[in-house]
């Protein structure tokens, strides 16, 4: 693990992530060249992404009647984000498809039987349906880990080395929300169990 991907947070959640082994001739040599190649279906997602996300926040700052167009930008952008995610559906190749066991804005981690050395350079797609984005970077093989119950299968951690800062942020905010929800999860799993043991202790 480098000092850039120690800086961000990861949390264990499985998504779906295209990963393709690449010679290092294929990486771009600056962000310039990587918005160059991106195909155009995640520049519009993760842009159109980042404009919705600060217009909301502008809008309930403007007073009595913010939150009534608020909602209504809301569903409209709803109705964009169905159109996004079939189009972005159609970049997941089945082929270079993995789940990851981890993922943030720094790193991906994800289960392959397949062999990558350390230090491969890798082109990587990861999808968020949750959030109608996806994020189109380059990164190597920074870890591997053989795992006990299946020695055929290996855990790769692919550490990001070009990303666009306005992915790396939809990142951010995607393992934020993602952690609310499993904290709200947890929460609630607490809740049931403490009133399934009053009532056992409790019987009426």
């Amino acid at each position: 693990m480098t000092a850039m991907t120690q800086q961000y947070f990861s949390i264990k959640h499985s998504l779906s992530v295209n990963i393709e082994p690449v010679s290092i001739d294929q990486v771009p040599t600056s962000r310039l060249a990587l918005e160059n190649e991106m195909p155009i279906p995640f520049k519009m997602a993760n842009d159109v992404a980042e404009i919705d996300s600060n217009a909301l926040r502008s809008i309930r700052n403007i007073g009595e009647q913010a939150d009534a167009l608020a909602d209504f930008l809301q569903m409209q952008n709803n109705k964009i984000n169905l159109i996004m995610g079939y189009v972005l559906a159609q970049q997941d190749h089945p082929e270079s498809r993995f789940d990851t066991s981890v993922f943030g804005a720094g790193e991906v981690k994800f289960l392959a039987h397949g062999d990558l050395s350390l230090d491969q350079a890798v082109r990587i797609k990861i999808f968020l349906p949750n959030d109608s984005s996806a994020i189109y970077c380059y990164g190597i093989i920074s870890a591997r880990e053989v795992q006990e119950t299946d020695p055929t299968l290996i855990e790769y951690t692919a550490s990001y080395t070009r990303i666009r800062d306005i992915d790396r942020e939809i990142l951010i905010r995607a393992t934020l929300r993602i952690q609310q929800l499993q904290l709200k999860q947890r929460a609630e799993l607490r809740q049931q169990n403490d009133l399934q043991n009053d009532q056992q202790h409790n019987p009426q």
